[in-house]
C-alpha cells in the first residue's frame, strides 16, 4: 500500500526533524514598558552641573545622631597629633543638653558691662569726694555762723551737686568719676544717653540704694546686668567706655 503522507519524516533514516529556516533567527516580541536606551549617548547631567537647594543643606530635625556604638578611635596615628588626646575623648552631649554654656548678658549692642570695682572708683570721685568737701565747707560755716546756716548750706550744696550729676549723666552719660573710670551711663534698651528726666529719676533713686544699708550699691557684684537698684528703676546700665579716645575727658558743662 502506498504512504499517503509524503511530508512525514523517514523513520528509518538517521535524520531528525528539521524546522524550516527562519531568516535572522528567533526574534522575541517587543516588551511594552521595558528599558529604553537613551537616544543620545546615555545620561546627560544638567547644564551647569548640579545646583544645591536654595538656602543650602538643612540638617535633619533634632541634629545628626551619633553613630551606633559611639565614636571609634582612629585606626592609626596621624603625624603631629597625639592619640589619645590629652584628657581623653569627650562624650557627645546628651540630647537636649546645650553644647555650650549660656553667654552672660551684655549691654545694648554687645557693649561690655562695667565691672563693680571700676564703678566703685567712679563713685568715689562722684559721691565720696564731694561729700567730704561739702562737709568741710559746712563745718567752717557752722563755726562762724551757727548750725542753722550750716544745715541749709549742706542741703543746698548736696542737692545741687546731685542735680548737676544728673545733668551730666543725662546729657553725656559721663560724670567726672565716670571719665576717670572710663565708663558711660546709657539706656538699657536704647543704648544711648538717657536725657535729663530719666537721669534725675536714677539719681534720686540712689537714696533707696543707700537706705538699705548701702546694699543697693553692691548689687552689680551679683546682678546679671550689673545694675544697682537705681539702674533697675531708671532702666539704665553702665558700660566700659575705654575704647572711646575721649573717654577720659571730664565735661563740666
Amino acid at each position: 500500500m502506498t504512504d499517503q503522507n509524503p511530508t512525514s519524516p523517514d523513520q528509518g533514516s538517521g535524520e531528525g526533524y528539521q524546522p524550516p529556516a527562519t531568516p535572522g533567527g528567533y526574534e522575541p516580541p517587543a516588551t511594552p514598558g521595558g528599558y529604553q536606551q537613551p537616544a543620545t549617548g546615555g545620561f546627560q547631567p544638567p547644564a551647569g552641573g548640579y545646583q544645591p537647594p536654595a538656602g543650602g543643606y538643612q540638617p535633619p530635625a533634632g541634629g545628626y545622631p551619633p553613630p551606633a556604638g559611639g565614636y571609634a578611635e582612629p585606626s592609626g596615628p596621624v603625624p603631629g597629633q597625639q592619640y589619645p588626646p590629652a584628657g581623653g575623648y569627650t562624650q557627645p552631649p546628651a540630647p537636649g543638653y546645650p553644647a555650650t554654656a549660656p553667654v552672660p548678658m551684655g549691654g545694648p549692642g554687645g557693649a561690655k558691662l562695667a565691672e563693680w570695682p571700676i564703678r566703685a572708683l567712679g563713685g568715689l570721685v562722684d559721691y565720696v569726694a564731694p561729700n567730704i568737701i561739702i562737709g568741710v565747707v559746712t563745718t567752717v560755716v557752722a563755726n562762724v555762723a551757727g548750725n542753722g546756716l550750716s544745715n541749709v548750706l549742706n542741703f543746698v550744696l548736696g542737692v545741687g551737686w546731685w542735680i548737676y550729676l544728673a545733668y551730666l549723666s543725662g546729657t553725656y552719660g559721663i560724670t567726672p568719676g565716670r571719665a576717670i573710670a572710663k565708663t558711660k551711663l546709657i539706656g538699657e534698651e536704647s543704648g544711648t544717653v538717657i536725657g535729663f528726666g530719666q537721669a534725675i529719676l536714677r539719681q534720686f533713686s540712689h537714696i533707696i540704694d543707700s537706705i538699705i544699708c548701702g546694699i543697693g550699691w553692691l548689687f552689680p557684684l551679683w546682678d546679671s546686668k550689673k545694675q544697682t537698684i537705681a539702674d533697675k528703676i531708671a532702666k539704665t546700665v553702665v558700660v566700659d567706655n575705654s575704647a572711646d579716645p575721649n573717654a577720659g575727658q571730664i565735661r563740666w558743662s
